[in-house]
């Protein structure tokens, strides 16, 4: 029998991700602060926990996608001290290098293992399962998660020891900041050009500026609207975390600076809810 799985995490991409490990038959217990937002799947078949504290305690792995590091250490203190030995922890969130040491010091007073595998993809790639895994932590734990991670994985790299999944994931993020900028002072400029959406898709998307996130967002841009996939308070916090990180370790964060700083104005403007495509919109002086 595959391993009863606990999930902690129903938001817009932890939602699809559930559902596709349920759907590839892994016994699926949940529990949410709001518990309707975990109706949809326990109609489906999963089972709703009272508290993380039970999940913890009825499930052979149990992954988490939240906030970020507070919301993974709050949560960790509370189930690490009542997993059965042996318990694997699959903490997907993008969170600090150094919430995933504490998390693992807390796992193995009880033998339990934690694994750090964040993920990138979207929305859209939770759906179909192609999202990719950045994983720290030990060797064997990884392989025996293997299989759960396949459910709404395509690509599953294990970086290293535990924090190496956050870290990967936030050079991975450093990344996405640059073209993101990019993307938005570029849809800036084809709306004062007077192009709409549809010409600027057919012109660049296969060209050299074409790419994931080119599809997934300049069509945004362009013409700001559309469903919000990535808020601009989860791109802050990212950013705010890989600065960190590289200060820590000596790296330059000139571009996270800047980076940080046209969040910070566009959250301003926009609110923290708004999503990244509205940075197009601060891209333009002037009245939105």
């Amino acid at each position: 029998m595959l391993p009863t799985v606990g999930w902690i995490g129903l938001g817009n991409i932890g939602l699809p991700m559930a559902r596709r490990v349920a759907a590839a038959g892994f016994p699926l217990h949940v529990w949410a602060r709001r518990p309707q937002v975990a109706a949809p799947l326990v109609a489906e078949g999963a089972s709703l926990e009272e508290d993380p504290e039970s999940l913890a305690r009825r499930c052979d792995i149990v992954a988490t996608i939240v906030g970020g590091p507070d919301d993974v250490l709050e949560l960790y203190r509370r189930m690490l001290p009542l997993a059965r030995p042996a318990t694997i922890f699959v903490e997907m969130t993008t969170a600090s290098p150094d919430s995933a040491q504490e998390c693992a010091a807390l796992a193995a007073r009880v033998g339990a293992a934690v694994l750090d595998a964040p993920v990138t993809g979207g929305v859209a790639g939770a759906g179909r399962g192609t999202l990719t895994s950045f994983v720290g932590g030990d060797a064997a734990t990884f392989e025996r998660a293997r299989a759960l991670l396949a459910a709404f994985s395509q690509r599953i790299v294990h970086c290293g020891a535990a924090g190496s999944g956050y870290r990967m994931k936030l050079v991975n993020q450093t990344i996405v900041a640059g073209v993101l900028l990019g993307l938005a002072e570029a849809a800036a400029l084809a709306r004062v050009s007077g192009f709409e959406a549809p010409v600027v898709v057919d012109a660049l998307s296969a060209g050299t500026a074409s790419g994931f996130l080119f599809d997934a967002y300049l069509p945004r841009m362009v013409e700001p609207g559309g469903p919000v996939t990535f808020t601009l308070g989860m791109l802050r916090k990212d950013l705010r975390l890989a600065r960190a990180e590289a200060a820590k370790r000596s790296g330059t964060t000139r571009m996270l600076d800047f980076a940080i700083g046209e969040v910070d104005a566009a959250c301003a403007r926009f609110g923290e809810q708004a999503g990244v495509q509205f940075l197009a919109v601060a891209e333009q002086r002037g009245p939105a």
